[in-house]
Formats: structure tokens, C-alpha cells, sequence
């Protein structure tokens, strides 16, 4: 799976735990942007794995690709995806789950979804 796709992925989990999730926000904020966005958002509700985006690729070569994320959700086949990729017990408390995307969100490059991840969980204590 593209990186791009698995942080939106992670960060969609990540706030699906937090006590008052704002998926479309969380979309926004993980430092993706434009054409990045649209083609990780389209990756993953090609996959399955995310519902509620519309993207739209234009008629021609140098037309941008239109997406929106105002109903992103995360599906029963995405959350199944995270937490087989991440060795999570579904059962786990949203605290451990949010610990280990944490962990896993340390490398360089996966700020925002570590950002995302960390205020959740700041959430649930």
C-alpha cells in the first residue's frame, strides 16, 4: 500500500478512537494536500477500506483531480485492515490501540498522523 494511503488510513483509525471523532478534519491535518489527498483518499475507497469521499479526475491531462472528504469513514474492512496490520485485539481498549499507532507514527514522515494519535488519546484520559 502507498504510504500516503496508510497514514490516512492510520489517522482515520487513530480518530475513530478519540471520544469525539471528526473524521474529515482529521483527514485534512495529517500534512497531505491536494492531489496527495485525492490519490491516497481514492487507494483506499478503491480498496474498500474507506466510504463517503467523491473524487472527481478531470477530462484532461493538466485538469486536477477534485475530491472531498466531508463524510470519510473508515469501514468494518478497514478497521479489520488496521488492526491485522498492526496486531491489535479488537477488543483492545481504544488507549492501547492509540499507543501503538503512536509508537508506530515515531518515524520521520508520519508527524500528523502521530499528532492525530497523541490528541486522541490525550482524549481518552
Amino acid at each position: 500500500m502507498d504510504t500516503n494511503a496508510e497514514k490516512l488510513l492510520y489517522t482515520l483509525y487513530a480518530e475513530r478512537n478519540g471520544k469525539a471523532p471528526q473524521m474529515f478534519a482529521a483527514a485534512q491535518s495529517i500534512g497531505l494536500a491536494g492531489d496527495a489527498l485525492g490519490r491516497a483518499a481514492n487507494a483506499l475507497y478503491a480498496a474498500g477500506l474507506i466510504s463517503g469521499i467523491t473524487v472527481k479526475f478531470g477530462d484532461e491531462d493538466d485538469a486536477p483531480v477534485a475530491f472531498t472528504t466531508d463524510s470519510i469513514a473508515l469501514t468494518r474492512r478497514g478497521t479489520a485492515y488496521v488492526e491485522k496490520a498492526l496486531s491489535l485485539d479488537p477488543d483492545d481498549s481504544p488507549i492501547g490501540k492509540l499507543r501503538k499507532i503512536i509508537a508506530l507514527a515515531s518515524a520521520p514522515g508520519w508527524e500528523g498522523v502521530k499528532a492525530i494519535a497523541e490528541k486522541a488519546l490525550k482524549d481518552q484520559v
